[in-house]
């Protein structure tokens, strides 16, 4: 318990300085949102009207802490400068359709590389293993867009089985959920390799088999136990990753989702949307991180030990 405690009040402190450093944001991109807001031509009253309309003629820090204050209390986020509608309201719609895409290909991607890990480590030097390690090395080469274009050009063009974009039915999310999975299967394929082949080399492992375990409850209880602590760490830290990968994907193929509305909100200097989006993945990152550091602990009792946690 202590060591969950540790690990929640160290996320709270994260997720502080996590708020500044976005906010500061505003201040570090290149452009005034005054002026954006305002239009060419407009007068010295009109920008200081504008400035004192939404707090920006105030203070870093007062700002700061008003912002924060209505993120966390009323979920206000400002006023999109170029939609002239609440930032909430924009960014509410296209997180479920992000977390799907998310969420799904993290679920078939680790289904599949995790099993085929194992049996590469189990089966080393065999031609599964060297067929699979192969594979990897081609797809790691290959970024996720060039897949996603690939895919569209065969599925969608040549053969005309799945539409070329849109988010209407299942059909729509069939190839960017492709291109993702396949963009990140070569690296948790290897990882998993990776791990379970130093797991193998492990005294625990060949005392396990002297003391008559057979093979099977060897590798499920020592090999895989000990090969998921990393790979429990790449889970949590992928999730956030992998909603930063579709932002490219899902303009791709048309999506409605954060990505296509970052990179819309960049464009056009749309500083509050900016921040909403940003702020959002980084706090998902944290939590993540906060869930990894917990599973661990469950996992290897070593892990709460050293920080204190104690063994319980």
């Amino acid at each position: 318990m202590q060591y969950i405690v540790k690990r929640l009040l160290i996320g709270v402190l994260l997720v502080i300085c996590v708020s500044f450093l976005v906010f500061s944001m505003l201040y570090l991109m290149p452009g005034d949102p005054v002026h954006l807001m305002a239009g060419e031509g407009a007068s010295q009253e009109r920008l200081d009207e504008i400035a004192k309309q939404y707090g920006l003629d105030k203070p870093l820090m007062e700002q700061y802490v008003n912002w924060l204050k209505n993120v966390l209390t009323r979920r206000n986020f400002g006023i999109s400068f170029k939609y002239k509608v609440p930032v909430w309201d924009l960014v509410k719609v296209r997180i479920p359709v992000s977390l799907k895409l998310t969420l799904v290909t993290a679920v078939i991607q680790y289904l599949i590389a995790v099993p085929m890990g194992l049996l590469c480590a189990y089966k080393k030097d065999t031609l599964f293993d060297r067929l699979v390690v192969g594979g990897t090395l081609v797809m790691t080469s290959i970024p996720s867009f060039w897949i996603a274009v690939l895919l569209m050009l065969l599925f969608a063009v040549k053969f005309d089985l799945l539409p070329l974009s849109g988010f209407t039915s299942w059909k729509h999310y069939v190839l960017p959920i492709m291109a993702g999975v396949l963009g990140g299967l070569a690296s948790t394929t290897r990882l998993t390799k990776s791990e379970a082949l130093d797991a193998l080399n492990e005294k625990y492992v060949t005392t396990a088999y002297a003391k008559g375990l057979s093979e099977r409850a060897t590798r499920i209880r020592h090999v895989l136990r000990n090969s998921m602590i990393i790979i429990c760490v790449q889970i949590s830290q992928s999730i956030p990753w992998l909603i930063s990968g579709y932002i490219i994907l899902e303009k791709i193929f048309v999506i409605p989702g954060m990505g296509g509305l970052l990179i819309n909100s960049i464009i056009y200097q749309d500083f509050n949307v900016v921040q909403c989006l940003i702020f959002i993945i980084s706090i998902m990152t944290v939590i993540c991180n906060i869930l990894a550091d917990m599973v661990l602990g469950l996992l290897d009792p070593r892990i709460r030990i050293s920080t204190g946690g104690g063994d319980k």
